[in-house]
């Protein structure tokens, strides 16, 4: 009888030492600074990276903005930071995977269609689901800047629409 009991708790613990050692040679590269030589960082600097204006089709007022990054073959989002000067906003539009609005200055009017304007103030972040219609701005009385991110589908990242007239924009 102890011969067998020592025989199971033998064969139990060769068992998970061998599924020890496997799980720990699956995790471990094999060459791990071959691995890390290959694994170099992409920097992009803000001063490469072009300001842009607000087209008079998709923003109404002075809007420029600077991309961070766009979809690549891994990455399927973008991200961008944009400045509006106060009254300053953009048209209707919606995106395919939604959108995330970081408020990093001043105060932003937000308002999805149907829905009551909200304001975010900086530090905030507001989340417009996919496919929303919506459109986003600073305040009449200053300026605001966000960042703005939003994923891509079909390699699509917004639809632009109407301009939000200056009547829908001064609605409470």
């Amino acid at each position: 009888m102890k011969t067998s009991r020592y025989a199971i708790a033998a064969l139990m613990a060769i068992t998970l030492l061998s599924v020890a050692a496997c799980t720990h040679t699956r995790t471990q590269p094999s060459n791990p600074e071959a691995t890390a030589m290959n694994e170099t960082p992409q920097v992009s600097r803000q001063s490469e990276r072009e300001i842009f204006q607000g087209a008079p089709d998709k923003f109404t007022g002075s809007v420029q903005g600077r991309m961070y990054f766009t979809p690549n073959e891994v990455r399927d989002f973008s991200s961008a930071t944009v400045s509006f000067e106060a009254g300053a906003r953009t048209a209707w539009h919606t995106h395919p995977a939604g959108q995330t609005l970081v408020i990093t200055a001043g105060e932003a009017w937000v308002q999805i269609e149907g829905r009551e304007r909200i304001t975010a103030r900086e530090g905030d972040v507001v989340w417009i689901p996919p496919n929303t219609r919506h459109w986003h701005g600073a305040t009449n009385n200053g300026a605001m800047t966000h960042t703005a991110t939003q994923g891509a589908v079909n390699n699509e990242v917004v639809t632009w629409l109407e301009l939000v007239t200056d009547a829908q924009y001064a609605l409470p």
